[in-house]
């Protein structure tokens, strides 16, 4: 495996790590792999290591290329979002070098980068992200999207955190129903795949709810998996508190098989 790093803007604020299988002849997706970019959460505030390289490592183990996207935080929307794009669009770019098939490139996001990545997957048409990126609408798209227990909306039952970073302290009413992720699904959003804790006291399980019952009207292909119990932030539960009183991993870790079954499907690999 290969590992390389690079900044994403002239500030080196932002940085993407790169996880590039080697071609290996007999293995699957060798000469042209099927990619994931992964936002870390963390409230906007900062990239939580936990949701970036274990994370990665369960997709390279299928047979993907992962990068690991440590975006600018503590700045105000639209900045990560510019970070996010302009990300997905230069590994687009260098797709022969990467070797990964830039028709095949999922956004994966946790919490707060769950909105990241929701953003990029309803926004990437939005007239003025694709000037400042300096590109065609299309290269911005991302071909489907894994969402992790994420931040969606702002009026419906908010992390206040998240959206007081990207707003200020007293965002409007309109303002965060524009950054609210359900309302800017449209039949053109690529299949999201999303999963969330319904006891989760960070980020409420409703954020989720909203999010797929706004596919569903939009015919946008999706699957929701709400699991009964588990704190925010688990990642790919490997932290003792996912663990049952029987030393058992729970079911919950199976979001990580099933997203990529999903991702499988409709990246068609």
């Amino acid at each position: 495996m290969t590992v390389k790093t690079f900044s994403i803007n002239p500030e080196k604020t932002a940085f993407v790590k790169a996880y590039l299988p080697d071609s290996i002849g007999g293995i699957k997706y060798c000469e042209s792999r099927p990619s994931v970019v992964i936002f870390p959460g963390g409230g906007y505030e900062h990239c939580s290591d936990r949701e970036g390289e274990p994370v990665a490592f369960q997709y390279l183990a299928e047979g993907y290329a992962a990068f690991v996207v440590s975006y600018t935080c503590n700045a105000r929307f639209p900045i990560p979002l510019v970070d996010a794009a302009y990300t997905f669009y230069k590994i687009r770019l260098r797709a022969e070098e990467f070797c990964i098939d830039p028709n095949k490139i999922a956004v994966l996001g946790c919490s707060a980068g769950g909105h990241l990545a929701g953003c990029l997957a309803t926004m990437w048409n939005d007239v003025s992200l694709v000037k400042t990126i300096g590109c065609t609408a299309e290269e911005l798209r991302p071909n489907a999207a894994v969402l992790c227990y994420p931040v969606i909306s702002g009026v419906t039952a908010p992390h206040e955190g998240s959206f007081k970073v990207l707003l200020g302290d007293e965002p409007s009413r309109s303002d965060l129903s524009r950054l609210s992720l359900e309302n800017r699904v449209t039949p053109k959003t690529p299949p999201i795949f999303i999963w969330a804790t319904s006891n989760d006291g960070c980020v409420p399980a409703h954020n989720s709810l909203v999010m797929a019952k706004a596919c569903i009207s939009n015919k946008v292909p999706m699957e929701l998996h709400l699991f009964d119990e588990g704190p925010h932030g688990i990642s790919t539960c490997d932290k003792p508190v996912s663990y049952d009183e029987n030393g058992i991993r729970p079911h919950v870790r199976e979001w990580i098989r099933l997203s990529i079954e999903f991702l499988n499907k409709y990246l068609n690999v």
